[in-house]
């Protein structure tokens, strides 16, 4: 059922029933003031027929004959209405006049009474007259007369019930459209969205109908969420497929070469010497392997990360503890760090942990002297509205030509042990995370600056040139030589 036919429904039924019960009770308010105002007006033709009729038993007024009197009687008891009287004075005829019941009469009534004769109902009041009650007079009207009334009365209730049900009905149609006609066209607006053409329009929140405005946020807010989950699904086929191109290309080098040196093994002539030096290029096979894996895994759920999950993270406390842990792993190099006591910022503490780790990374095996010593210095400080993040070292440094494209996935120069995507990491996070990552300027070695939005900041739009969306094209030959240096 329809929402309007529903409110017309309701307005027919509530409407006619309100008017009934309504003129029920009005029905009974005027059949009690009926009822009243009958007795009221016995009460006072009695009193004015007293006089008269206390003459007449009296006989005091000579030219007052029975005939006479009776038609004076009838014409002041009836008044051309219903009803009659009747005069009892003893040792003399009763005179009637009107339309009366059947008698004998009750005596001593106080005040009016009820009648029943032959199935008939009548109203009377009565009144002694003269000393000892030697007359007495009745007057009467049939119950009939106030009871037309009460129906007539009963039939314009009924009538006027009739018409409200019309009334009703015309009046549900008509308000139960206006009614739902911000949901009308919330339902044409939602059926046009469900057009391919229009998957990217949204439901209007200006009816002036604050729940129908609501339900148009709310499901503003669904379609959205449902876009977000179809992107990222199809960003996780994307991911999906680039991982398994980039994992078959990028392991069978690797893969080729430990075939190689497993048949070597089984060669009868080979000395131990050789064979310690293939069992050593196994191994150091066997870790690039894991490193790689361990790289494209990383990347892969980098790109699924939902920034609805960030939190306020401390900052320097992450910096601080990567720069201890990197110390203990490169023992070789001499990290000097100026942090603050807190910086916060919103994010995810692992993908920020990834930024950093990945810089000191970088810094410590490409960033190393000719003696094999590396000099690291890493700053952080809160510039404005953002927490800038350097991180320098005194290497080779990378020429200005290859300042970008070092954050390319597999891009890394000859002889270097990485997997060519550190720094492609570090580009993801800082841009998952609302920032940006360059290549300073500077004379001497590598300076890489990360600038991250703090807490209560906001976030700049992020780098759509992700290492997905540039997983085809843009990068460099895999395994060709770059001058300059990369991450491991």
């Amino acid at each position: 059922m329809r929402l309007s036919t529903r409110f017309a429904v309701c307005f027919a039924v509530l409407v006619p029933l309100l008017v009934l019960l309504s003129g029920l009770f009005v029905l009974r308010l005027m059949s009690e003031d009926l009822y009243a105002e009958r007795d009221r007006q016995l009460t006072a033709r009695l009193h004015a027929l007293t006089p008269m009729a206390s003459l007449y038993a009296a006989r005091t007024d000579p030219g007052m004959t029975p005939g006479v009197f009776k038609q004076r009687l009838a014409a002041a008891a009836t008044g051309g209405g219903p009803g009659g009287v009747y005069l009892e004075v003893s040792g003399t005829e009763p005179l009637a006049a009107g339309d009366l019941p059947r008698g004998p009469y009750p005596a001593g009534a106080d005040g009016p009474a009820d009648l029943v004769r032959d199935g008939r109902r009548w109203r009377f009041v009565q009144a002694d007259l003269g000393p000892g009650g030697r007359a007495r007079l009745w007057l009467f009207e049939p119950a009939a007369h106030v009871n037309a009334q009460r129906r007539q009365l009963a039939r314009r209730v009924v009538l006027s019930t009739l018409v409200a049900a019309g009334v009703g009905v015309a009046a549900g149609l008509a308000l139960g459209r206006l009614a739902v006609r911000p949901v009308a066209v919330l339902h044409r607006q939602a059926r046009a969205i469900d057009r391919p053409s229009r998957t990217a329009t949204r439901l209007a929140t200006t009816s002036r109908a604050v729940e129908v405005d609501e339900l148009a946020g709310l499901v503003n807010e669904l379609l959205d969420r449902r876009d977000a989950a179809v992107a990222r699904t199809g960003e996780a086929l994307e991911t999906a497929r680039a991982f398994a191109a980039s994992a078959a290309h990028e392991l069978r080098t690797p893969l080729t070469s430990m075939g190689a040196n497993l048949s070597l093994l089984d060669h009868p002539g080979l000395d131990p010497a050789e064979r310690a030096e293939v069992v050593a290029d196994l191994n150091a096979e066997h870790a690039r392997i894991l490193r790689l894996i361990t790289m494209l895994s990383g990347l892969a759920r980098g790109e699924l990360l939902d920034r609805a999950t960030f939190v306020e993270v401390d900052l320097a406390e992450i910096v601080s503890t990567a720069v201890e842990d990197t110390r203990r792993r490169h023992p070789h190099a001499t990290i000097s760090a100026s942090v603050p006591d807190g910086l916060p910022v919103r994010g995810r503490a692992e993908g920020l942990r990834v930024i950093v780790d990945n810089l000191l990374d970088n810094a410590a095996i490409h960033g190393a002297g000719d003696q094999g010593r590396a000099l690291i210095t890493v700053e952080l400080s809160a510039q404005g509205d953002d927490a800038v993040l350097s991180v320098r070292d005194a290497g080779p440094g990378i020429p200005p030509a290859d300042r970008e494209t070092v954050f390319a996935r597999f891009h890394r120069r000859t002889g270097s042990p990485g997997s060519g995507l550190g720094l492609t990491l570090v580009r993801q996070q800082v841009t998952l995370h609302g920032g940006g990552v360059v290549v300073a300027e500077q004379d001497a070695g590598t300076r890489i600056d990360v600038r991250l939005p703090v807490s209560g900041g906001l976030p700049r739009r992020p780098d759509p040139g992700s290492w997905l969306g540039r997983r085809y094209g843009s990068a460099p030959a895999i395994g060709a030589p770059v001058a300059g240096e990369e991450a491991p």
